[in-house]
C-alpha cells in the first residue's frame, strides 16, 4: 500500500470509530435523563397519592 493510502484509511478508521462513540456516548447520556425524569415523575405521583389518598380510587 502507498502512504497516501494508509493515511486515507486510518483517517476513515478515526472518523468511524469516533462516530461510533460520539454516539454510544449519547445514548447513555440520554438514557441515564430518562430514567432521572421518570424517576421524578413517580416520586411526584406518589407524594400526591399521600397527600389526597382518596382521589386515588
Amino acid at each position: 500500500m502507498t502512504g497516501p493510502a494508509v493515511a486515507v484509511m486510518l483517517v476513515a478508521i478515526v472518523i468511524i470509530w469516533g462516530g461510533l462513540a460520539v454516539s454510544v456516548t449519547a445514548l447513555v447520556v440520554r438514557g441515564r435523563r430518562e430514567d432521572v425524569e421518570a424517576r421524578e415523575a413517580a416520586l411526584a405521583a406518589a407524594h400526591e397519592h399521600l397527600k389526597h389518598p382518596q382521589d386515588a380510587r
